[in-house]
């Protein structure tokens, strides 16, 4: 069964804390680091506009959601971002607001033999 985990950030936590500690509470975490990196360029492209921001992790995959108002971040900044992982979705939600969410699949494990 695919059971997912919700994180949410501490209030004396900024961003990136968030998504390291997210991180390192996985067993597989080199898939993920990536998500670090993502994360780094989307905060960035805010230029210290506060936004909010959460994860779900599950044995199958990393979902970090960024949600903030203002000016959108800039559409080919999205496209590296989406270059760089399984899944990147940013899309408007209302009015001033928008959404970004960034999925990082984990592979599974595969047990080879060596002959």
């Amino acid at each position: 069964m695919d059971q997912e985990k919700n994180y949410i950030i501490d209030y004396d936590e900024d961003y990136l804390e968030f998504v390291r500690r997210v991180i390192d509470e996985q067993s597989d975490r080199e898939p993920l680091r990536i998500v670090e990196q993502l994360t780094e360029i989307a905060v960035g492209e805010l230029k210290g506009r506060p936004c909010d921001i959460s994860a779900v992790v599950s044995d199958k995959r990393m979902k970090v959601t960024i949600r903030h108002n203002g000016r959108p971040i800039d559409e080919r900044m999205v496209m590296v971002m989406g270059n760089h992982t399984d899944h990147v979705d940013y899309h408007p939600e209302g009015d001033d607001a928008w959404e970004l969410v960034i999925r990082r699949d984990i592979p599974p494990l595969f047990v080879t033999r060596r002959y």
